[in-house]
């Protein structure tokens, strides 16, 4: 106050301080500057140590940015300085198919002055997607007119994997559902008929026809626990709880022991190519593929079709092993699809399988640190081909 008692007006009060007169109370200028500097680095510790990334920019994929925290070099490896000094950051750095989301929401935020709330990709220094949510309110000029924003950047890449880990859970839950309903609900009921028949009929069926319903409910029972044992499989290596038990195998022993003991072939021979190759690789594991292979051969080619087994050294990493035959061969459009999750090509409704043999044998070599895949065998028909690093001399 003045020496009449009113309050000092503003102009007086500034005048005041251009001059670095104290101020009322005896606080001198000096103690001012002091608690407002203590105050601006209080509050940019603050915006520096949140867990996001805190920014001020003008709408639109073109607009300037005026701000932003230290923390975008964590989230996205830029500098605030590369960041701002860039002309367009948001609409170079974020995902093409976001852009038109992030358009629409800038705009509606823009005409309403409403928050703005979205989450998009924007790509990493290091080239890498990270997805954000943005968080904003309007900064508003003197008309109450929005002039930019003012908001938070959240990295929210873990919870969006996680989201979309459920959703492939969730689906492959529907599709492990169908495929039960589907492929065990058929030799379910052949087993209950023939079990069923000759409950009643017993003796009063003729040989022939008793040793039928006896085939059929050996081989139905079979199919059923090959099934289960696939989707058992399929299970633990979805749960991430199994890992290869390497040892050091002749490739050949192991196929000749395979063919020996498996009956995915019932009558049909296979020829194996004569040589030496070892691997050290989890033999159960490498078992399961040739047999998957095998099996998918037989139910894939004609009876009078040829099938070979053959494996060879890649260099000093790694040994392939290819199972090929001369049917009609894989469609060039099912090449890359054939080892997915359940996959199931166009003549599925004619040649019964459950989807699942093909993909095992894609996790196992993944397990492995190898891959599976599918090319023209020379001569014609298909070659499956498995590749299993860490191969031994």
């Amino acid at each position: 106050m003045d020496q009449t008692g009113a309050a000092a007006g503003p102009a007086e009060l500034l005048e005041r301080v251009l001059a670095r007169e104290p101020p009322e109370g005896g606080v001198s200028y000096a103690t001012l500057v002091e608690h407002q500097a203590e105050t601006e680095a209080k509050y940019r510790n603050l915006v520096e140590q949140l867990p996001c990334v805190v920014y001020l920019a003008e709408y639109g994929p073109d607009g300037e940015w005026l701000y932003v925290s230290p923390q975008i070099e964590h989230v996205l490896g830029y500098t605030p300085k590369e960041w701002l000094e860039h002309p367009h950051p948001q609409g170079s750095f974020t995902h093409p198919d976001d852009l038109s989301r992030l358009a629409a929401e800038e705009e509606r935020s823009l005409a309403s002055g409403e928050p703005l709330g979205i989450e998009y990709r924007i790509r990493r220094a290091d080239g890498e997607w990270v997805w954000l949510r943005d968080e904003a309110t309007a900064v508003l000029d003197t008309d109450s007119h929005p002039i930019c924003l003012q908001g938070l950047l959240f990295d929210i890449t873990k919870r969006r994997a996680e989201q979309e880990r459920l959703i492939a859970l969730d689906r492959l839950k529907n599709t492990l559902l169908h495929t039960l309903s589907h492929d065990l609900k058929a030799p379910l009921t052949a087993i209950l008929v023939a079990a069923s028949t000759l409950e009643r009929l017993g003796d009063e069926l003729d040989d022939e026809v008793r040793n039928h319903m006896l085939r059929t409910l050996v081989e139905r029972s079979k199919g059923m626990n090959a099934l289960l044992t696939d989707l058992l499989d399929f299970d633990r290596l979805d749960s991430g709880i199994v890992a290869p038990r390497r040892y050091p195998l002749e490739l050949y022993e192991l196929i000749r022991g395979l063919l020996a003991k498996t009956e995915v072939l019932g009558d049909r021979t296979v020829e194996v190519e004569q040589g030496e190759c070892r691997a050290n690789v989890d033999q159960p594991k490498v078992e399961r593929i040739l047999e998957n292979l095998l099996a998918n051969a037989d139910l894939h080619t004609p009876p009078g079709s040829r099938i070979w087994i053959r494996c060879w050294r890649e260099g000093d990493t790694a040994a392939v092993i290819a199972v090929e035959d001369d049917g009609p061969g894989v469609p060039a459009e099912q090449a890359t699809k054939i080892f997915d999750d359940f996959y199931r090509g166009p003549e599925s409704g004619r040649t019964p399988g459950s989807g699942i043999g093909l993909s095992l044998v894609a996790r196992f070599a993944e397990m492995h640190g190898g891959r599976a895949w599918v090319q023209e065998r020379e001569g014609g028909g298909s070659s499956f081909r498995v590749l299993l690093p860490d191969a031994t001399g």
